[in-house]
């Protein structure tokens, strides 16, 4: 007896659910090398690195923001609903933690695309505790007995201690939408099929979305793309560097006057914003780094700056802004972008 093409698979210790013919198989391959490539082109025309996507700090390869994922499930008809939220609030302490699921529904068909949970809680180091200067530390408490970190100012080595976060309701809202974000983000990369994009190192998925072979040779080689943010162990400073084709991106202006691109600039405030700070922060930031306004950054200086800033933690970034501060300890003779900045 002939066995039909539809039951190949089933008989022979597959998939029973599996239904289609050799051409509607291919067919599904053909529409899967469109779909492909049109994402791919989607990353080159729409996508922003460093706004849409990039390096998280602390975490070795790119993943997707938020932006990203709004602009994908543009692409894709997505709707985003939220399918459960699962919170605990402790009253008597102020912690609090939240699994929230996320669903993405095709608009047209109302087909459920993906859904994935995401968590958060008060009890994560960054939303538990607080770095405080030495006069900030509360009465009562041994300094000896707290972690802290040693840096060098402009007048002397001086330490910030981490002391519990005293104030942890005024988080839960951020807690909340956190957890949102990481099952959304998640939720869209389990819809769109991208997960394995981001699994990737960095200057592979650079070579992807510009259409290029993955890098052969071992990052660092000349004429590849590098970035280095390399932390001065103890000292709370950081050496960034932005290299690309064997040009330095350390801030020499004579070796390359292309001005800074209005992408570049925009990167900057997003990675601000990833730190919880203000425009003008960002401002105070790059005018320490450099000597410069951000207007009149060099592509190369802007180029350090990104990798600087997308690997610096938030508390270095913080203490960048009070050095910066205790150099005009007056306010009247504090540069405007500077004012204001003092005592955070």
């Amino acid at each position: 007896m002939e066995i039909p093409e539809t039951s190949l698979v089933s008989q022979h210790g597959g998939l029973s659910q599996f239904e289609g013919s050799v051409q509607d198989m291919a067919q599904k391959l053909e529409d899967m090398k469109a779909k492909i490539s049109l994402v791919n082109q989607f990353f080159k025309d729409i996508m922003e690195k460093d706004i849409d996507f990039g390096i998280i700090p602390g975490t070795p390869k790119p993943s997707l923001y938020q932006p990203g994922a709004d602009k994908l499930c543009s692409l894709y008809n997505l709707a985003k609903t939220i399918a459960s939220k699962d919170e605990n609030k402790n009253l008597d302490s102020g912690h609090y933690d939240v699994t929230v699921r996320v669903r993405l529904v095709h608009r047209g068909s109302n087909v459920v695309a993906g859904e994935l949970e995401g968590s958060c809680s008060t009890m994560e180091s960054k939303y538990r505790y607080r770095w405080v200067g030495e006069r900030d530390v509360p009465k009562g408490i041994d300094k000896n007995s707290l972690m802290f970190k040693e840096y060098d100012g402009q007048y002397g080595p001086y330490k910030k201690y981490r002391i519990e976060n005293d104030d942890l309701y005024s988080q839960w809202n951020t807690v909340l939408k956190m957890a949102i974000k990481r099952a959304y983000v998640g939720a869209t990369l389990c819809a769109t099929g991208l997960s394995g994009i981001f699994s990737q190192e960095e200057g592979d998925l650079d070579a992807w979305i510009e259409g290029d072979e993955a890098p052969k040779e071992p990052k660092g080689n000349n004429g590849q793309r590098q970035g280095q943010g390399q932390r001065q162990q103890g000292q709370g400073q950081y050496q960034g560097q932005g290299q690309n084709q064997g040009n330095s991106g350390t801030g020499n202006r004579a070796s390359n006057q292309r001005a800074a691109s209005e992408k570049q600039v925009k990167a900057l405030f997003a990675i601000g914003s990833k730190h919880n700070l203000t425009g003008e922060d960002v401002k105070v930031i790059v005018k320490h780094r450099t000597g410069q306004e951000i207007n009149n950054l060099n592509a190369a200086e802007a180029s350090g700056l990104i990798d600087y800033m997308g690997k610096a933690d938030t508390q270095d970034l913080l203490t960048i802004l009070d050095m910066a501060g205790s150099q005009y300890p007056d306010d009247d003779d504090m540069p405007p972008d500077f004012r204001g900045q003092e005592g955070r």
